[in-house]
């Protein structure tokens, strides 16, 4: 949404009434100027686009190396984490994942030994989940396939001046949803 869009939905909302509670509020008014039909096409492209992009990304990936894209998801945030390791807490917020489901998947990388659950000095209470050499190793192999699919899937198909709209779109999207979900 651009900023005078913004100002106006803004301008717009402030101006409904607030006495009476929610009753006043003329809800489809304000869903006919927020879902406009290339607001609700948009909507419907990218929940396309990113079911079938995960579908394809994790069957290729797992094809080609024996890696599902959600351990992949892992072992990327922990490669990009000081000292290669992280707590569930910040691991489970950085793939959104619930803690309970976060679990059942570091128990089953930890079986394949690509990651493992370290003392936290100072704190007995928790835990750091931090990469193996295994688990380095089959990231540096994975990654170049996963970029290569990346490339074919997604890149391919968006231009430039496009990207950085999108991205743009996302990061604002992706930011508001991480406050509103306390994440």
């Amino acid at each position: 949404m651009s900023a005078a869009s913004r100002k106006t939905a803004t301008r717009s909302a402030n101006n409904l009434p607030q006495s009476g509670g929610a009753k006043d509020v003329d809800v489809p008014e304000l869903g006919r100027r927020l879902l406009t039909r290339s607001r609700l096409n948009a909507w419907g492209a990218f929940l396309t686009a990113h079911k079938a992009l995960e579908t394809i990304l994790n069957r290729e990936l797992e094809s080609a190396c024996g890696l599902p894209l959600t351990w992949f998801d892992a072992l990327a945030q922990l490669r990009m984490a000081p000292g290669e390791r992280l707590t569930m807490t910040q691991l489970a917020s950085a793939l959104l994942f619930s803690k309970s489901g976060l679990t059942r998947l570091i128990d089953r990388m930890v079986e394949t030994g690509l990651v493992q659950r370290l003392a936290r000095p100072g704190d007995r209470r928790s835990l750091h989940i931090a990469l193996t050499d295994a688990g380095e190793e089959k990231f540096r192999q994975a990654l170049p396939i996963h970029l290569d699919h990346v490339k074919r899937h997604f890149a391919a198909y968006i231009e430039d001046g496009e990207a950085r709209a999108v991205e743009s779109a996302l990061v604002r999207m992706a930011s508001a949803v991480r406050r509103e979900s306390g994440l």
